[in-house]
Order: C-alpha cells, then sequence, then structure tokens
C-alpha cells in the first residue's frame, strides 16, 4: 500500500548519521560500530542494517542484488543525505514542529487513515512514532536545501519559454508519457579516458544484461549512482517533453520495453528501460474570469473595523437609493488607488488572484449585485460583480507548462551534478564491512 512504500521512500532518503536511530526498540547499546564517516559526522552501522533489513523485507528478493551490493547502495545514499542536512545545519534551515504534524497529517489523508490509524499503522510495523517524525522532519529539510541551492543555479529567460512553448505546439510529442526505470553509470568530472572507457564498457555490459533478460530493477540497484538506484530505477511516469532533451530524442519512437542506451551527459552514462507508454488527447483549458469593482475602506489607529464598515453600509445604501452611482463612490472614497480612479473597476481576473476573504466575497455574489461589506488582509471592500465569462486559457497555460518544463529538466540535471560536487568536496571514509568495496 501506499504507506508502506512511503515508509520504505523515507528510510532511503534520510541521512541516519544526524539523527535518532531509525529501529523500533529502545534497547541501549554499548558501542556502536561506525559504517562511514562524512566530514565531522558518522553513519552507524546498526542504521545500515536497520535500513537493510527494511528493504529486504519489503521489496522482492528477485529485484534486489546481493546484500554486499545493496549494503553498499545504502550507504551511498546515506552519505548524499547526510551532507546535504550538514548543507540545511550551516545554512541554518529549519523546519517547524507544526510544519511536520501537517506533513504527517496530509499523508495520513492520503492513504485513508486517521491521524491515529497512521500512529497504530506504525506502531504494527515496529515503527515509533518519535522515529517516523524525525524522518518526515528530515526529509522536508533535505527537499529544501536542495531545492534552494539547485533553484540558484537555475536561469529561464522569456524567449527560451517562448520558444520552448512554439516547439511543443509544433511537435507530436507533447501528448506522451512514458513510464521509465533508469541506470546511471557515473563518470567523475575531469575523467581520464580510461575511467570513460572502463564506465562505458560497464554500461554496455548492464544493456547486454538486460536485453538477455535481467531484472532491471535488480541491475539498477546493483549498478546505478543516483537517487532512484535504491527504488529500482523507477522513474514513473513521465511526460515525453518533460524529460533531458538527450532522453527525448531517443524514446520518441521507442516500443514498450525497450532498452536504450547508453546516453552520456555530465554526471555519465545513462540506460533507459520504457517499461510502458500512453498518449493523452490535447485539452482546452478554460477558466471562469470575473469582472468587478470595489471600493476600499482601510483600518488605522482611527478607522477601526467597526468604523469602517459603517461608512461602507452608508455608502452602499446611498448607491441603491441612487444618491450616488458605485463609479462616483469610488473615486471619492476608495483607498486603492490603481482602481479608484477607474470607478474601482478591477478588470477580468481569475478569482484566485484575489484575497481570499475578498474572493469568497466576490463569488458569492449574482451579476450586478452589491456585497454586504467584506473584510480581506487590506481593509474593508464593497464589492460589485460586474460580470462572469468562461475564457481560454489553453496558450497560457501551455506558457507555463513550458516553464515548469525547462525548470524541470535544468533542475534534475543541476541537481545531480550539485549532489557530485557536495561529495567531491567533503571528507568521506567508509569504515568496516564496506571500506574495500
Amino acid at each position: 500500500m501506499k504507506l508502506l512504500k512511503l515508509i520504505i521512500a523515507l528510510n532511503l532518503s534520510i541521512s541516519i548519521g544526524l539523527l535518532t536511530p531509525l529501529t523500533a526498540s529502545a534497547a541501549p547499546k554499548v558501542l556502536e560500530q561506525v559504517a562511514a564517516v562524512v566530514n565531522n559526522n558518522v553513519i552507524l552501522e546498526s542504521d545500515v542494517q536497520d535500513m537493510l533489513r527494511t528493504i529486504k523485507a519489503s521489496t522482492d528478493s528477485q529485484k534486489l542484488p546481493d546484500d554486499k551490493t545493496l549494503r553498499q547502495q545504502i550507504i551511498d545514499r546515506l552519505i548524499i543525505e547526510n551532507l546535504i542536512l550538514q548543507k540545511a545545519a550551516v545554512a541554518k534551515i529549519t523546519v517547524s514542529d507544526e510544519d511536520v504534524t501537517n506533513a504527517i497529517s496530509q499523508i495520513a489523508r492520503d492513504n485513508g487513515m486517521s491521524l491515529n490509524e497512521l500512529r497504530s499503522k506504525l506502531s504494527s510495523m515496529g515503527i515509533s512514532y518519535a522515529s517516523y517524525r524525525e524522518r518526515i522532519h528530515s526529509d522536508m529539510l533535505i527537499d529544501q536545501i536542495r531545492m534552494n541551492e539547485v533553484r540558484q543555479r537555475i536561469n529561464i529567460s522569456e524567449k527560451e519559454v517562448d520558444n520552448f512553448t512554439k516547439n511543443i505546439n509544433e511537435q507530436m510529442t507533447n501528448n506522451i508519457d512514458v513510464k521509465l526505470s533508469h541506470i546511471l553509470i557515473s563518470i567523475p568530472e575531469k575523467a581520464s579516458k580510461e575511467q570513460v572507457d572502463q564506465a562505458t564498457e560497464k554500461a554496455k555490459d548492464v544493456i547486454a544484461q538486460a536485453k538477455q533478460g535481467e531484472n532491471f530493477a535488480k541491475l539498477a540497484t546493483t549498478y546505478s549512482k543516483d537517487d532512484l538506484a535504491l527504488k529500482g530505477g523507477n522513474m514513473g511516469w513521465r511526460k515525453l517533453n518533460t524529460l533531458p532533451t538527450i532522453f527525448e530524442e531517443r524514446l520518441r519512437r521507442a516500443p514498450k520495453g525497450s532498452i536504450i542506451g547508453p546516453i552520456r551527459s555530465g554526471v555519465g552514462l545513462h540506460i533507459l528501460k520504457v517499461e510502458d507508454t500512453k498518449t493523452e488527447k490535447p485539452k482546452k483549458i478554460t477558466v471562469q474570469e470575473v469582472d468587478a469593482r470595489h471600493i476600499l475602506i482601510k483600518t488605522n489607529v482611527l478607522v477601526t473595523d467597526q468604523v469602517a464598515k459603517q461608512k461602507l453600509m452608508d455608502i452602499r445604501k446611498a448607491i441603491e437609493s441612487g444618491e450616488t452611482t458605485f463609479e462616483k463612490a469610488a473615486k471619492t472614497y476608495s483607498e486603492d488607488l490603481g482602481s479608484a480612479d477607474k470607478g474601482g473597476n478591477l478588470g477580468w481576473n481569475v478569482p484566485d488572484r484575489f484575497d481570499p476573504g475578498f474572493k469568497n466575497g466576490l463569488l458569492k455574489l449574482k451579476k450586478g449585485q452589491i456585497s454586504q461589506p467584506i473584510k480581506s488582509a487590506y481593509g474593508w471592500h464593497l464589492i460589485q460583480l460586474i460580470d462572469t465569462r468562461m475564457a481560454d486559457k489553453t496558450e497560457a497555460a501551455k506558457k507555463d507548462h513550458a516553464y515548469r518544463l525547462i525548470f524541470n529538466r535544468k533542475f534534475a540535471e543541476e541537481a545531480q551534478i550539485w549532489m557530485q560536487e557536495l561529495k567531491g568536496d567533503a571528507y568521506i571514509r567508509i569504515t568496516g564491512e564496506g571500506k574495500n568495496e
């Protein structure tokens, strides 16, 4: 079920060396063996073994390599997560208890459970709620620091978005979805010819094994050096045009079951398996827009909520009696400098553009109706709904979609480079069972 998969994913993405142990039992240990040293932190052997047991208990054995290889993949993952958490500590990035509670509550809802039911489920799986909170907390920290660090490396120009939008309109691939699995054979930065040749031979060998019927998930867990390795390389469903260009070109006409690669990038050689494909029909996107106008009275030390509200009630009464018009009242009384001279007119907008209080009041109105005084974060309003319409936002949505595609492509590429740089700048020493691997 989703919850089980989530717990496995969290186990694979948290750096245990900086946290309390993940084991459910609280039995004291006299001496902890160190599995790896990462700068001034350590990863404990007990945490590696705990994760190893969790993966083996929750994954089809046919998709897993031998324990020695799996253990090395776990240590590699924990090293990366440990380094990212160290970054978060230096940057003083924090996640509040409230945010963690909200995240866990959302997880419970997504799995059709109450919070108490989630606690019970965790207990039945041998995981304490306190440890689970630590995992969620760390996972949120990792996501936040990764986003902050990688986002700074990404620049997207308006021209780039316009060109990509045009390409989406012209291409037949914009509605093709592919379900992919992935293996990365890493190549060090400034690699020698010998290192490149060795990586190429390894990639060719992996491809040959895959084409001969070896389980691709097992190959990914054995050989891949990206953050999907412990998930069997599973990338899930992706829009074809959300993938890096070097992938899209090779996958454009690839049928289900195809093994693609090796594909060279800045971080190494990529091998892809097309698990499945599907095509969706283009969709027209329409949204409701509202044409409205308002009169704003702001509050301050002298103008209390009650004073502002009463003033608007008096203005509303004058408009309804014909003593004045909405337009004249807005020009005379409204404190919204951007719309007062226009008779309070805000033009056509999607309702979500407005403050929640303003939006909720606006959406309750009928055409031509004037609201009672409504409070928002900006003050008190009288609102009149002039008209509504359904607007075609297909092109605007395509442009927004193009931006997100470009961002996601660049983010994936830069994140991999950033993680390689983290390892390259760190002191890392693997001890114990894995030191000669």
